[in-house]
């Protein structure tokens, strides 16, 4: 303990003891029983990486005291609240609670009334938490003077709890074994780069994102957000120039689930064997519409060709080349050509009759440097 710092230790006995062994005397709150309805704990789930904050709410029923003499009425209760991840004390299980934050109540200039008030809170949970359904909430109500203002020598939530709801904790998607090969990236020329991972989902999660970025500048490949046929299996590549930025590169996998959002990352190296050509550099989206699709029907491929020195423009006229390559095989194969208009903008049907993915290729001139899409997996049923 570095010198200087007081760690209070408070016990049942009602005496804090400083680390200097000094008591203070420390008054107990009062409690009491009160009415609670409608309890509830929102979405509740262990979060992939880190921690995050839940909620809950419930109705806390006689809640205010009677019209103070300033005109105002004020809160019955300062309401203290705590969680824990397993209540199952019959089993010889330690109970370790956890302290939860709760808004309280304001005292108000018009009637309340006599109804049920909502309270609200938030706890934390830990991403090496265990899911379960025996997570148990419980408040512990401080009684107010009607004044409204609080005993001074109250320095802890009333010895008395009461339960409001146990509750389940879901497990959530998990990112692991994720893989870059080669590893690490050396550009020579135009270098291909494959992404792997295993991307367990459990819950209502999406994976909203899948990029290949270099942070220092904010570049980056998009890849696709496409699972393998077992679901979980993940495999993407791209095409990387050597216009390329050297240096720390990460994978990383963006899911969402209801509001929050979550990231995994994985670095890795890119490096150069020359100082790359003085040429305009190229870049090209593509998108597919479906990306699942019924054997017979057509899918439309689209997307825009830039080119650019010191900003992007649209490579015009360019003639593009549209590249499939068969789910289970290593060898692209050549489709056709697709022509942009004069806003780079370009557009193509075809009728897939295969799993696999598709790409589209700008080739080099003597001014610009050649490049790939991003990788589109296609599902034909």
């Amino acid at each position: 303990m570095r010198k200087g710092l007081r760690l209070l230790i408070a016990g049942a006995s009602g005496v804090a003891l400083f680390a200097s062994g000094v008591a203070i005397a420390a008054s107990p709150a009062s409690a009491e029983p009160v009415g609670v309805t409608n309890s509830v704990v929102n979405d509740t789930f262990i979060p992939p990486v880190s921690q995050d904050t839940m909620s809950f709410s419930f109705d806390l029923a006689d809640a205010y005291h009677g019209k103070a003499p300033d005109n105002s009425w004020y809160p019955k209760y300062k309401i203290w609240a705590r969680v824990t991840p397993d209540y199952n004390p019959g089993n010889g299980v330690t109970v370790n609670w956890r302290a939860a934050t709760v808004t309280q109540l304001a005292k108000v200039t018009t009637d309340p009334g006599s109804g049920a008030k909502r309270i609200t809170g938030s706890f934390t949970v830990q991403n090496n938490d265990k899911p379960g359904d025996r997570w148990r909430l419980q408040i512990s109500p401080e009684l107010l003077p009607a004044a409204g203002t609080p005993s001074p020598t109250a320095t802890a939530a009333p010895d008395t709890w009461q339960d409001v709801k146990t509750f389940a904790v879901t497990a959530a998607t998990r990112v692991s074994n994720v893989g870059i090969d080669p590893n690490p990236v050396v550009l020579k020329g135009a270098t291909d780069v494959g992404f792997s991972a295993t991307i367990e989902k459990f819950g209502g999660e999406t994976l909203k994102q899948v990029r290949a970025l270099h942070p220092s500048s904010g570049e980056y490949y998009s890849l696709g957000t496409s699972l393998e046929g077992d679901d979980k299996s993940y495999y993407n590549f791209v095409t990387m120039g050597t216009d390329a930025p050297a240096g720390d590169w990460q994978i990383k996998f963006t899911i969402t689930r209801g509001t929050k959002t979550y990231a995994f990352t994985k670095g890795f190296k890119v490096s150069k064997t020359s100082a790359p050509a003085s040429k305009a550099k190229s870049k090209i989206t593509m998108s597919i519409s479906p990306t699942k699709v019924k054997k017979g029907k057509y899918i439309k491929v689209y997307g825009k060709v830039y080119r650019g020195v010191k900003s992007w423009g649209p490579w015009k006229k360019k003639i593009l080349k549209l590249y499939f390559k068969k789910k289970g095989t290593k060898s692209w194969k050549f489709v056709g050509y697709v022509g942009a208009n004069n806003s780079g903008k370009y557009s193509k049907t075809v009728k897939p009759k295969y799993d696999g993915w598709y790409r589209m290729a700008a080739t080099s001139t003597s001014a610009t440097k050649s490049s790939y899409s991003p990788y589109k997996l296609v599902d034909v049923r």
